[in-house]
């Protein structure tokens, strides 16, 4: 067998599938991405590159022109790239790309006889996730232009492909009704071997069984609600003298933003009572195992992985009081649910939860029961290549065939 995965980024959101369809005996597994470290190798994976694409000025004008040119122009190098592979002799028999960015706008026409796979996690609607920030008050029409634009991507992917599949039922819920009927729904999982419970595990600086709030952001995106957990910050500090903060940006050269944020939002004589350590990834599961209450913040937007990390390393979490976190989150089930603007309410409520803390044991449990039976990586790895496998076959007209667990 013969698959090929296209992703902007090297191994990307493909990472499980790719390493694992890369160990399976006689099967070729080739990856066509524009970026990603050069020293990253994946076994049994081949790694081609994209070329890079030149990205319009900032100020080039309407948005949705802007972002149709630089879908276009992804999609005719990685076509290029394709060219090249069936000029080679390659013919995929899976193809498998995102709906979004372009670069599998032309793959249907180098590769008619594949099954074309397609990961559609994402589709712009003017609703709860476009009036968020505006608290439902209606926003200009052009604020849609680039939402409309990249969902012209979208219907192209989606009117091609053989398979498409999306992260959660909130995020299908997105897609208009006629589109629906062709989207699967599977979580790409979290890995819940590495992140799990450990209460040995200690963070530096703090004494073991120190009360720790704990909070993840990538950089300051909006999204993520740094801005209404600090403003929460004070007051959980103030109403919980023993507790500290530790705050985790996970994402690339932001960290002077996010340290920014914290001197503005702090007062002077509470900073020492916030750690604002480097991330790792050992350094970040360690927050969580020894966090007395994560707090999980997003607007109606994918869901991060934190969340999932939170919960596979049975840590109490409040999540913000939002569509997509009640797929997950269950208000005094597995977790704890607040309101995103509500910083004062959240704050209260938080400092509730962490007086309580040792009564919910059993919620904690609960959580990581949660990700072992829905959202383990492992499983939910096997489950989607079943997706694929199945698929390929119904293609084919044959059987569908199964792979050994």
């Amino acid at each position: 067998m013969r698959i090929l995965f296209i992703h902007r980024d090297f191994p990307g959101i493909f990472r499980p599938l790719a390493q694992c369809f890369g160990s399976m005996p006689d099967t070729t597994t080739l990856f066509l991405s524009e970026r990603g470290g050069k020293s990253l190798k994946l076994p049994g994976v081949r790694r081609l590159r994209i070329a890079p694409t030149d990205l319009p000025a900032a100020d080039a004008g309407d948005a949705g022109e802007s972002i149709m040119s630089v879908v276009l122009r992804r999609g005719t190098r990685a076509a290029n790239a394709m060219l090249r592979l069936r000029r080679d002799g390659f013919s995929p028999d899976i193809v498998y790309y995102p709906a979004d960015g372009g670069y599998g706008f032309y793959a249907r026409d180098l590769f008619p006889d594949a099954l074309h796979a397609v990961r559609a996690d994402w589709f712009s609607t003017q609703g709860e996730s476009h009036l968020f920030f505006t608290r439902g008050a209606a926003r200009p029409p052009a604020d849609f232009a680039a939402g409309r634009a990249r969902n012209l991507c979208r219907y192209n992917a989606l009117g091609d492909c053989d398979l498409a599949l999306t992260g959660s039922r909130w995020q299908w819920s997105q897609f208009p009704d006629f589109l629906r009927n062709r989207i699967g729904v599977i979580h790409d999982g979290v890995d819940s071997a590495f992140f799990s419970p450990d209460s040995s595990d200690c963070f530096p600086g703090l004494p073991p069984g120190a009360e720790i709030l704990s909070f993840s952001c990538r950089g300051t995106d909006p999204s993520r609600g740094l801005v209404p957990f600090l403003r929460a910050l004070p007051r959980v500090l103030n109403l919980r003298p023993g507790c500290r903060a530790i705050i985790m940006d996970t994402g690339k050269d932001s960290a002077d933003s996010v340290r920014e944020a914290v001197r503005g939002a702090v007062p002077e004589t509470m900073r020492s009572r916030v750690l604002l350590p480097d991330f790792t990834l050992t350094a970040y599961r360690t927050m969580l195992r020894t966090s007395t209450l994560h707090i999980y913040l997003t607007a109606p937007d994918n869901l991060s992985a934190g969340l999932f990390e939170a919960m596979s390393c049975g840590t109490l979490t409040l999540g913000s009081d939002t569509p997509p976190v009640h797929e997950i989150l269950r208000h005094g089930e597995n977790g704890f649910l607040c309101d995103f603007w509500d910083h004062e309410a959240m704050a209260e409520t938080a400092a509730r939860i962490l007086d309580m803390a040792p009564r919910f044991t059993g919620l904690r449990e609960t959580a990581r029961g949660t990700i072992l039976k829905d959202y383990d990586l492992a499983t939910q790895t096997r489950r989607h290549i079943m997706l694929l496998l199945d698929a390929l076959e119904r293609k084919k007209g044959g059987k569908c065939r199964h792979m050994q667990a």
